[in-house]
């Protein structure tokens, strides 16, 4: 490098987080911390400016490494240095890496985030392990991050991200499962694939949107929402990738109103879709650290949570082919602190129907689905409650039955049906609660027995039982088998599981008890007395 070609080759430039010098060759593309030897470079000053490609738009950008601003236009009177050659060399190792099972950020499409938004990989130059300056930080936030990071240190799903504009750092775990101002540089997770990673990035964006802590450009808190939710719904990959990205927003967050955003979309989320199996008892235990037994919002938020978390382990996610609508995230929304007639316990769902449709001895909305079913000439319907009616159509019903209305979208009686069943099953607690399934499950093989256990519920739930067994009764009868191809030992299989949930996670002894379940429901279907429910409307034929 002694010819004069070379002169002004070599620049001095600060590295952006350290702020410490460098040298740049604009030709090659090289980069070093230690000044090239026998040869002239041109010093650094505050008013030098950076070229630089975005990627997404081949357009030009400046950035200015001593104030970290950057604009499209070309800065007049500054100091350019065409630095586009660096970074041509640093995206091709960086792509090196990519394809090697690390993940690169996708392109910023904003001035203000192209710096931040665009990581490149380590140089292959000398020294990448320049010491970083010490941290001043509360002890209790450090703590608290620490606990969440050593939740995950088993995970080795987890991607670690790295810092740094020209040479990329690691960042430690701690540092990146907590609140972050920047856009992520590349998914949480090594699981997202190369064709979802822009898709992961672009869900912290909405997160960062409706959490208040990026421009939302108007948009309302329930439209963001909603695009959050489907988007993670819809891509089962991203399910996780949301609850870890929620999650590191809402770890040592100093903003009360951006946490608080952040919790509400957890409890948004829930209702929709779990997390995997793998993942599961991370957030089960971040959800639970957060619920201190008081009235302050997020953990009446983690309170939620904690119990939709219970159910979605059992139920998975919401059945259907359509994204969940707005309709449906703003109920999910309303839920949170209002209870819904589904996904709620018995006493909570006759403490709704009290302030709409007052004295009513058991559930509006089962007597209703029921009567529906009927209507819809459901006791001659081939497949009645072994059919599945349309998911979307049963979604769509079930919003419109938590504001005690029927919407009549359907044809056919299979989408109440699966409605009814839909809410047996979302229950709270199931109506045969846990404290009294042994002694179900033990009189499974006598008749007198099983129809004697009805004694030890509470009086709701026998009479909610003998209702429905009433109604099963009625669609089951001889005279409508033929058509229905459900005879009392089908109907008992069927409705089993919505009466009775094993409390084991045993598979085998769910595998066992799954026969005796059905047995308990078949002796109660062919023989319990059911008169006493009879005013309440379900007629016999004759």
């Amino acid at each position: 490098m002694g010819d004069s070609a070379e002169v002004s080759e070599w620049v001095e430039i600060l590295e952006p987080e350290s702020q410490k010098k460098m040298y740049a060759n604009v030709i090659s593309g090289d980069c070093l911390w230690d000044p090239p030897a026998g040869v002239p470079v041109k010093a650094s000053h505050e008013n030098q400016w950076w070229e630089l490609v975005d990627a997404s738009t081949s357009r030009s950008y400046y950035y200015n490494a001593s104030s970290h601003a950057t604009v499209w236009e070309r800065p007049k009177g500054g100091d350019i240095i065409p630095l586009a050659k660096l970074q041509q060399m640093q995206e091709q190792l960086a792509q090196e890496e990519a394809n090697a099972g690390a993940a690169d950020a996708a392109p910023a499409t904003e001035p203000a985030a192209a710096v931040t938004a665009k990581p490149v990989a380590a140089a292959a130059a000398v020294n990448t392990t320049t010491p970083q300056a010490p941290v001043v930080e509360d002890e209790a936030a450090a703590a608290k991050k620490r606990d969440v990071a050593e939740k995950l240190e088993d995970c080795s799903d987890l991607n670690q991200h790295k810092k740094g504009f020209i040479f990329k750092r690691p960042v430690s775990l701690a540092t990146m499962l907590a609140w972050s101002k920047d856009i992520i540089p590349s998914p949480m997770l090594m699981t997202i694939r190369k064709t979802h990673r822009k898709d992961a990035i672009d869900l912290f964006k909405l997160i960062q949107m409706a959490m208040g802590d990026r421009s939302n450009r108007g948009r309302p808190f329930i439209d963001i929402a909603t695009a959050i939710v489907a988007k993670s719904w819809a891509v089962n990959v991203l399910r996780d990738e949301f609850y870890l990205q929620v999650c590191k927003q809402t770890t040592d967050n100093k903003s009360s109103k951006s946490e608080e955003a952040g919790w509400e979309l957890l409890a948004i989320a829930v209702t929709f879709f779990p997390p995997s199996g793998r993942f599961f008892s991370y957030l089960e235990g971040y959800v639970c650290r957060h619920i201190k037994g008081d009235e302050s919002k997020i953990s009446q938020y983690a309170e939620h949570c904690l119990k939709k978390l219970d159910r979605a382990r059992q139920a998975g996610a919401r059945r259907g082919n359509d994204v969940p609508s707005r309709a449906e995230v703003e109920l999910a929304q309303k839920n949170i602190f209002n209870p819904s007639l589904f996904g709620s316990t018995l006493t909570e769902v006759m403490d709704v129907q009290n302030k709409e449709k007052p004295g009513l001895e058991i559930p509006w909305v089962v007597t209703a689905l029921a009567e529906e079913i009927l209507r819809k000439n459901g006791a001659q319907t081939e497949g009645i409650f072994r059919v599945p009616g349309d998911s979307d159509a049963v979604n769509t019903l079930k919003v419109a039955l938590d504001k005690f209305t029927m919407k009549d979208t359907y044809t056919e009686p299979h989408v109440p049906a699966s409605a009814l069943k839909l809410w047996f099953r979302e229950l709270q607690d199931p109506l045969i609660s846990e404290e009294y399934y042994e002694s179900c499950i033990g009189a499974a093989n006598n008749a007198e027995m099983a129809i004697a256990t009805l004694e030890l519920l509470p009086p709701l739930n026998k009479k909610l039982l003998t209702y429905i067994i009433r109604f099963l009764q009625v669609v089951g009868q001889k005279q409508n088998q033929a058509v229905t191809k459900m005879s009392g030992d089908n109907l008992a299989m069927v409705w089993a599981p919505n009466f009775l949930r094993c409390p084991s996670e045993d598979p085998m002894t769910i595998f066992n008890n799954t026969k005796m379940e059905m047995q308990y429901v078949r002796h109660l279907v062919l023989n319990l007395k059911t008169d006493d429910v009879a005013h309440l409307g379900l007629k016999f034929y004759t």
